[in-house]
């Protein structure tokens, strides 16, 4: 007998299911997750793919872990392009407006909530996009507000609670290319990594208020161009980095983000 597209299994991603499958799977009010990055220079040594595939196989990762509970996680097609404006000194970088990051999120995040979806999530890979990205959960959350939930998580936020399971440089040492996201890099695509070029540098912001530090506190805000900031466009210490010190990153990382996403499941719609 034929399966009904009721009673095939639903696949973990979103663009690999029937629309009959959505369908399906939407009346079973799914937690929907999409998984934001950039395409820019991450120093002499790492892929400008970095904060995307990072931010994909976290994502991937921790849905997979919720592989059979109810409700059901989707995970939709990475939006590759974020806002790198500060990093187009540096070739390889591709930048949108940020008007033009923010039309094509809420698009796709309201595409989605058109079709009944009442959890969504973000979850982002790149700090350039992460103002974008508030003020789009600002919006839709007005918006939609009593039908559905808009959550933004930047994955490497994660891991803030537990930096001293793995962190070894100080102050500035995880920045850009850094003892961070090249272990991360190392652990997922080793091959792409280039560690014979890669530089270390601790950057000087130009406030002691201000921090180039993915874990420090800025309590000023203010554009910095990394030309500015960096010759070699890397913050940090990336001679620290080891695959072996990725996957603890990426463990960290996934066991949050899955805790999280069982969470927002149960998140009421008020």
């Amino acid at each position: 007998m034929a399966q009904t597209d009721a009673t095939v299994p639903l696949r973990l991603r979103w663009e690999e299911n029937t629309a009959p499958a959505l369908e399906a799977a939407i009346a079973r009010d799914p937690v929907v997750v999409l998984p934001v990055g950039s395409v820019e220079q991450h120093g002499r040594h790492v892929p400008v793919g970095c904060d995307a595939r990072s931010a994909e196989a976290v994502v991937l990762r921790a849905a997979e872990g919720l592989t059979g509970r109810e409700p059901p996680v989707l995970v939709l097609p990475t939006l590759w392009y974020g806002y790198s404006p500060h990093h187009m000194a540096f070739r390889g970088t591709v930048t949108l407006q940020s008007d033009t990051f923010l039309r094509v999120v809420q698009d796709i995040v309201e595409s989605v909530l058109a079709h009944g979806v009442r959890r969504v999530a973000i979850v982002n890979g790149h700090g350039g996009n992460v103002s974008s990205l508030d003020v789009v959960a600002s919006r839709l959350g007005h918006a939609w507000h009593g039908r559905a939930r808009i959550a933004v998580v930047t994955y490497y936020q994660l891991a803030a609670p537990r930096l001293a399971e793995f962190r070894e440089s100080g102050p500035g040492g995880m920045g850009h290319a850094c003892e961070f996201e090249t272990s991360v890099q190392l652990a997922l695509n080793p091959g792409l990594v280039r560690m014979e070029a890669a530089v270390s540098w601790y950057p000087e912001p130009p406030s002691p208020r201000q921090s180039t530090d993915l874990f420090g506190a800025s309590l000023v805000r203010s554009y910095h161009d990394f030309r500015d900031l960096s010759p070699s466009g890397t913050f940090g210490d990336p001679s620290l980095a080891s695959p072996a010190k990725g996957e603890t990153i990426l463990r960290i990382c996934v066991d949050e983000l899955r805790a999280f996403l069982a969470e927002f499941a149960g998140w009421p719609m008020t």
